[in-house]
């Protein structure tokens, strides 16, 4: 066999095994959509033997839900501290910020076109990063200690604080997961920073910002919209984080071929992602009520 006809041969081989993989993905894909048509079914359509709020319950583990803590949307603007309302969100004020920021700052990254852009953050980056961290794990303790222990640690918690510590966390949480997303396939593309551009931070905060007007403004109307981001978020980064560690267990460090590749370990993480909410909120139920 000639050069020219190995050539050949390995780039029959190569378009074949790539259509193989197109097809596993695509098959994994309508499975990925089955499942989640098959959740919603059985979470919306079926009747529950109990009279709960089915929202409320599905999240009941991710989140304390004490009530004064919850975003309100009954018309009044969020309050340093909300009280009793007929329309909160099922997510406390920190753990809704927590969800959309990192949802927003996702969209946000992918409309700017960075899929596959696998150029580490800046150091500058990292420096946020770890202060905002720090913030946020501050003010969680600082929350803890008066909710469980009646303790005021540094300052008295408030709802405008829990809210921007959650919204900063999701935004700045959003880039090393969808650079860590990146790296997994072997079409990344290193020469392209994740965050190329001091305008990305800059964009980044708008997009928080106007979840969190939308979070603070109690407009009855953002009521729904906002729950289905909140709870949508917070699947969203079980999934992602389950199917990133699926990965790693899995195929150590060997990268993805293409995008195609990526449905199957997705499906695994979005069935891991329900086990845990329901396992977490039947933990809670039994536990702390």
């Amino acid at each position: 066999m000639t050069r020219r006809e190995d050539e050949v041969v390995q780039e029959a081989l190569r378009q074949t095994e790539a259509r193989r993989r197109r097809r596993r993905g695509q098959e994994a894909l309508r499975w990925v959509i089955a499942w989640w048509v098959l959740v919603l079914l059985v979470y919306f359509l079926i009747p529950w033997p109990y009279q709960v709020n089915r929202v409320w319950a599905a999240v009941h583990g991710l989140c304390a839900q004490v009530e004064g803590h919850m975003p309100c949307f009954d018309g009044r603007p969020l309050s340093l501290e909300t009280p009793a309302c007929g329309r909160p969100l099922p997510l406390c004020t920190r753990d809704s910020g927590l969800y959309v920021g990192a949802l927003l700052g996702m969209v946000y990254l992918l409309a700017r076109r960075r899929w596959r852009a696998a150029g580490r953050p800046p150091r500058w980056f990292w420096a946020i990063l770890a202060a905002i961290v720090a913030l946020f794990v501050v003010d969680v303790l600082n929350s803890v200690a008066l909710d469980w222990f009646n303790t005021k640690l540094l300052y008295p918690p408030n709802n405008i604080l829990r809210l921007t510590s959650g919204l900063l966390m999701g935004l700045v949480v959003s880039v090393p997961l969808l650079w860590a997303i990146n790296l997994s396939f072997a079409g990344r593309q290193r020469e392209r920073p994740i965050l190329a551009h001091w305008a990305d931070p800059l964009g980044l905060l708008l997009v928080g910002a106007a979840g969190g007007a939308a979070l603070w403004s109690g407009w009855p109307p953002l009521h729904i919209p906002l729950l289905v981001l909140s709870v949508g978020g917070a699947v969203a980064m079980l999934a992602a984080g389950n199917t990133l560690a699926i990965l790693t267990i899995n195929r150590g460090k060997e990268l993805l071929a293409d995008t195609w590749e990526i449905f199957t370990p997705l499906l695994w993480g979005s069935i891991a992602a329900v086990g845990e909410m329901a396992l977490l909120a039947l933990l809670r139920y039994r536990i702390g009520g």
